[in-house]
């Protein structure tokens, strides 16, 4: 029997390399405790299924000040006095009964015009073959008032999308080389827990200062979101690698 796939295994398999360790956000599974705690911790935070895909069922939530909480869900927002009052909230209106579900330390990601981005690397390999190579890199911007970019209101590549941000500290090029390693790194430790993977995405938030973040990683990412680049190439490209 295989590993299971749920976000918080990956998680953990991950998180036993140092080469990889540094890149993962703060995760715990789910508990009214977790949710205490790390509100106290980070003071927002994103909840998530343990196994879901196109941002359904993800939360963000914050502690606004004192004990106030607000949580958000697309674009709608719910406050509430209490810790208590928020979490019974969040289990009646959020979350089902019979899935487990992560709480995971919300990286500030890089903005244009105020619309968070994160980015998608795709990692793949070939048929009979145990040699990785990242064949896609692009960035997602998210819709206005949204947190989360399964929302998106446009893709672009790396170099376009730090031109748009504004930030003149990044250089493009080493973000790419780092995103690269880590795409990697992540596929071979990955891959000892799933032989049969073939693809790989993750999704990266990248902060101003230039720290990369996995906020998770899928063994069944969605390729049809690169067709959108203006390079052509990049698509053909993961279609052959997908064929084999």
């Amino acid at each position: 029997m295989g590993s299971p796939i749920g976000k918080y295994t990956k998680y953990k398999f991950m998180k036993e390399h140092s080469v990889i360790a540094p890149h993962l956000p703060a995760t715990a599974l789910l508990t009214e405790q977790s949710f205490s705690d790390y509100l106290d911790r980070f003071g927002i935070v994103i909840v998530k299924p343990c196994r879901g895909y196109k941002g359904i069922g993800v939360v963000q939530i914050r502690l606004l000040n004192g004990t106030i909480i607000e949580i958000q869900s697309g674009l709608t927002k719910t406050v509430f006095e209490s810790k208590g009052e928020a979490f019974s909230s969040l289990k009646k209106n959020h979350l089902f009964k019979k899935r487990r579900y992560i709480i995971q330390e919300r990286i500030p990601l890089t903005t244009i015009n105020g619309c968070p981005f994160d980015i998608r690397v795709l990692v793949q390999r070939k048929k009979n073959s145990y040699q990785w190579e990242v064949t896609g890199i692009l960035v997602r911007v998210a819709a206005k008032g949204y947190f989360v970019t399964n929302y998106a209101k446009a893709v672009m590549t790396v170099e376009e999308a730090l031109e748009k941000s504004g930030i003149r500290e990044l250089d493009a090029n080493k973000v790419v080389e780092k995103l690269n390693e880590v795409g990697l790194n992540s596929a071979n430790i990955l891959q000892e827990h799933y032989p049969a993977a073939r693809r790989i995405g993750l999704d990266v938030g990248l902060t101003e200062d230039g720290h990369i973040s996995i906020l998770e990683a899928n063994l069944g990412p969605d390729l049809a979101m690169f067709k959108f680049l203006k390079n052509k190439s990049v698509y053909e490209k993961i279609r052959k690698y997908r064929k084999g």
